[in-house]
């Protein structure tokens, strides 16, 4: 009998909840999980957050000779606004995918880069347009999935 007013207590707790009221005491949110889609054929990136869309944006991959490499990832740092030792341009709103350090996220480093979005022409890093960078920047955290297709 105790067990089955417990039950109860929690059915009844849970539909309060559900219909606005307060949490219970006990009940701790889990982390909300982030993930990113790059689709490499579409040139487009998939933004969701607990499975549900939360963005999506145009983006630029790596063109030929400089593909993007396909695979599973996950967002290793971030800097505001890195120079490429590599390429010496800046990349603002850099977001590290890749074990080597050399591909992630960033700004179009320029009004010809941001025109060329949904065409690959990248070194392998993942351009995207002057609003896309800073919202993605703040919005992936270290550890955050990326997945490129």
């Amino acid at each position: 009998m105790a067990g089955s007013i417990a039950v109860l207590k929690l059915v009844l707790g849970l539909l309060t909840w559900s219909a606005g009221a307060q949490p219970p005491a006990s009940f701790q949110p889990g982390p909300e999980v982030r993930t990113v889609t790059v689709i490499l054929d579409r040139q487009l990136a998939l933004f969701e957050q607990d499975g549900r869309e939360a963005n999506l944006a145009l983006v630029s991959t790596g063109r030929p000779g400089f593909e993007t490499p396909r695979g599973s990832y996950t967002v290793r740092y971030r800097i505001r606004n890195p120079l490429s030792s590599r390429y010496l341009v800046h990349m603002p709103f850099w977001v590290c995918v890749h074990p080597s350090g050399e591909i992630g996220f960033h700004q179009a480093p320029t009004a010809s880069g941001i025109a060329g979005l949904g065409e690959p022409h990248s070194h392998g890093c993942i351009r995207m347009g002057r609003h896309e960078a800073p919202w993605v920047y703040d919005w992936l955290s270290a550890g955050s999935a990326v997945l490129i297709r």
